[in-house]
């Protein structure tokens, strides 16, 4: 039956992909409740729907789990081949698993793997417990850095996403809560910090492990869509929906262009068949409508500044860095030079300013301090000379 279901998927979008695609705001977003698209290195939000509105996130949990994992084997608190024994906790985990057993000995990479491939829950418990002792302090561990990282509308309880449920009254259940923003904050913290370690788990389309009797694939269904699509991670509960966070990086088509990298959340799809199209418009969107140009040059001359208004005391003001921006195709980008007064003597390398680039919205798409690159440090004749001229001048037409 799955592999019917894939397939159905696997149509629906062809035909989608085949179509004309004009995008409006209702047809990049009708099939999530929720979600953003930003720019990895920028932060730039190149998309969003109610992206700060809180809500069940279900296995997107995990993701926070593997960065706390991922901490830990970075502060040698623990290494990825450790053998980590399965206690009944873990094992007896329903849902989405790795089929652990108790008593069972598992190295961390393994269950790493089984966390973001195939969303095992028990896989979820047996690494917070390996790392913190209880699953409870490892809870600890994932709301504060949360609050670290300013994800300040998520609130977690568990370290896979399932529902807690009263055994008093089914229907009163508690499930980790997040927003689609503080979800992209966490993935580009993740990207940011722990590029290669994710990505070479996240990529991976096919997990075997002929040693457990195991073999999935990746929950992620936009790899069977997108080859560059190389993660991130899937969810799903009654309450949460069908969700999921992806990344895929955008190779540059023109020779004065930039590769950038794409992270979309989407939230609240209503089955498996509208997150795919919830998630493949999101991409798109952000494919086909965003460029990342180069707008200045490192040490490029911006602006001429003169000192004491003399022409023989010329300043070049030069940029410190480099800058490239991630603008739409149509858009107009605004440059704003902010320079303070020039004051003997000057010195190359001296802070004169700062020059910001904002887009069409108002939204800062990259700045760079100004510099001197002139060495003013005495004044020849010509220019006191000019200076006087200038100053005599002044007076006179002030009378």
């Amino acid at each position: 039956m799955k592999k019917y279901s894939k397939l159905f998927v696997l149509i629906i979008v062809f035909f989608n992909l085949t179509s004309h695609t004009v995008y409006s705001n209702q047809n990049i977003d009708r099939y999530m409740q929720s979600g953003i698209l930003i720019d990895k290195e920028s932060s730039r939000v190149l998309y969003e729907k109610d992206s700060s509105k809180q809500v069940p996130i279900a296995s997107l949990t995990k993701i926070m789990t593997l960065l706390i994992a991922l901490e830990a084997i970075e502060n040698n608190q623990v290494s990825e081949n450790d053998i980590v024994n399965i206690s009944n906790n873990s094992a007896r985990l329903r849902g989405s698993t790795y089929n652990l057993k108790k008593g069972e000995q598992v190295e961390l990479i393994e269950l790493l793997k089984a966390l973001m491939i195939v969303s095992g829950n028990d896989a979820a418990v047996a690494i917070a417990e390996h790392i913190a002792e209880t699953e409870d302090n490892f809870v600890k561990l994932m709301n504060n850095k949360a609050r670290e990282i300013g994800m300040h509308k998520t609130l977690f309880f568990n370290c896979h996403g399932l529902p807690i449920y009263n055994l008093n009254n089914p229907d009163d259940r508690i499930e980790n809560l997040s927003s689609a923003k503080d979800l992209s904050i966490l993935v580009k913290y993740l990207l940011d910090n722990y590029y290669e370690e994710t990505l070479k788990i996240t990529s991976i389309k096919d997990y075997s492990n002929p040693s457990r009797n195991f073999q999935r694939s990746n929950t992620n269904p936009l790899m069977d869509i997108f080859p560059e699509v190389d993660g991130l991670k899937t969810g799903y509960t009654g309450m949460a929906g069908y969700c999921l966070a992806f990344t895929a990086p955008v190779k540059a088509t023109l020779q004065d262009e930039g590769d950038f990298r794409l992270i979309g959340i989407t939230l609240g799809s209503s089955s498996q068949n509208e997150r795919v199209l919830a998630s493949k418009n999101l991409l798109e969107y952000g494919k086909n409508n965003f460029v990342k140009t180069k707008v200045l040059s490192k040490g490029e001359v911006v602006s001429t500044r003169y000192l004491f208004g003399s022409e023989y005391l010329s300043v070049n003001v030069v940029s410190e860095d480099e800058i490239w921006v991630i603008r739409s195709k149509n858009e107009n980008i605004n440059k704003e030079i902010k320079l303070s007064e020039l004051s003997f003597p000057v010195r190359k390398g001296d802070l004169l300013g700062e020059l910001v680039y904002t887009g069409e919205n108002g939204d800062i798409l990259g700045k760079t301090n100004l510099l001197s690159n002139t060495d003013i440090v005495w004044i020849p004749i010509k220019a006191q000379l000019d200076i006087v001229k200038r100053s005599i001048l002044r007076l006179f037409s002030k009378q």
